[in-house]
């Protein structure tokens, strides 16, 4: 892509349907495809807005759905391209198969560079832990029953499924998974799906009742803002590693009935954890462990707990496992 046409898009950030307008190497059916498909947006109240060079943010009810994209990676690549998020749409397995996308989403996945499963090794998380060279075995994924070997097991944050020039079949397939995906129940940051166990329940003012956070990292789990995030992952601003341990003081010894994580940003989500208790000076004393969050997973949803113990404890003590996950709250209930 030459610099002057990703300096003159900052500036104008132009409409995706003006930009496949001056492509002459477009056939008059991909335009056709591609006008179907902003029709089909148009009708379904999904914006399509400009966000780099040759790429347009699809985006509804507050979500961010994929991409439009003109080439990709390759400037001399002139083809369009739907990609749609898939790190919610592949726990739906049921709807996915009764539809008949299996092979088409396995056959179309697109991976962030870092995610990679064909170049393990080369990218940049790689060279900085030093596993360039590791011929030590590491953890697949599996999608979709197809598992994806790849030796950073830092976790797939990445997979998309990419439809390339789509002909009608493959725009249809594209519009079976938005269609869907519009209809899993979200939250938004300014209006979370709060869980039913905890009615009736009070919750504790995290911002004026937790303190002594032992991890700076954490503290945007408390304090009562699911617009901020914690981070576990392999990018410098995230928190690297399989084990994440927090420690906090109420202002009170409390007995809490119930404790919730809240989802944010994306469903990545821990593979586990384990909630303590303590006195002021005393031993850790375990109250819970969890092994997952349950399905269906979605954004800025609670998933609350249980405490089973009515002693009153001051100090309280949460380890997540998991190298890539996002949350944006701890709840605490009493």
């Amino acid at each position: 892509m030459s610099e002057t046409i990703a300096k003159k898009q900052q500036q104008t950030k132009p409409k995706f349907e003006d930009v496949i307008a001056t492509r002459a190497s477009m056939t008059v059916g991909d335009r056709q495809i591609a006008h179907a498909f902003l029709d089909y947006c148009k009708a379904n109240k999904i914006t399509y807005r400009w966000s780099s060079t040759n790429r347009w943010t699809l985006s509804a009810k507050s979500k961010t759905l994929g991409y439009l994209a003109i080439g990709f990676r390759n400037k001399d690549d002139n083809s369009w391209s739907i990609m749609i998020g898939l790190n919610e749409f592949l726990q739906y397995e049921d709807f996915i198969n009764k539809q008949g996308l299996t092979e088409t989403i396995l056959n179309n996945l697109n991976y962030c560079e870092k995610c990679n499963p064909n170049a393990c090794g080369s990218c940049n998380f790689a060279k900085k832990h030093g596993c360039e060279n590791c011929t030590n075995p590491c953890p697949g994924t599996v999608i979709l029953g197809k598992e994806f070997h790849k030796k950073t097991g830092n976790g797939l944050c990445g997979a998309m499924t990419r439809f390339k020039n789509p002909d009608a079949k493959a725009l249809k397939n594209a519009q079976n998974i938005l269609d869907f995906w519009l209809a899993i129940p979200q939250g938004t940051a300014s209006r979370p799906i709060f869980a039913p166990a905890t009615a009736g329940l009070t919750r504790i003012d995290n911002k004026t009742s937790v303190s002594g956070i032992s991890d700076e990292n954490m503290a945007n789990l408390f304090n009562g803002k699911y617009n901020s995030y914690f981070y576990a992952g392999s990018y410098d601003y995230m928190s690297i590693g399989n084990s994440h341990s927090i420690e906090f003081e109420l202002d009170k010894p409390t007995a809490l009935a119930m404790y919730s994580l809240v989802t944010g940003l994306r469903i990545d989500v821990p593979h586990g954890w384990s909630f303590y208790g303590a006195e002021p000076n005393g031993s850790w004393t375990l109250l819970d462990v969890q092994h997952e969050l349950p399905a269906p997973k979605a954004r800025y949803m609670e998933n609350a707990y249980s405490v089973d113990t009515t002693k009153a404890y001051q100090r309280y003590r949460i380890i997540f496992q998991g190298t890539h996950f996002v949350l944006s709250q701890v709840h605490l209930y009493v």
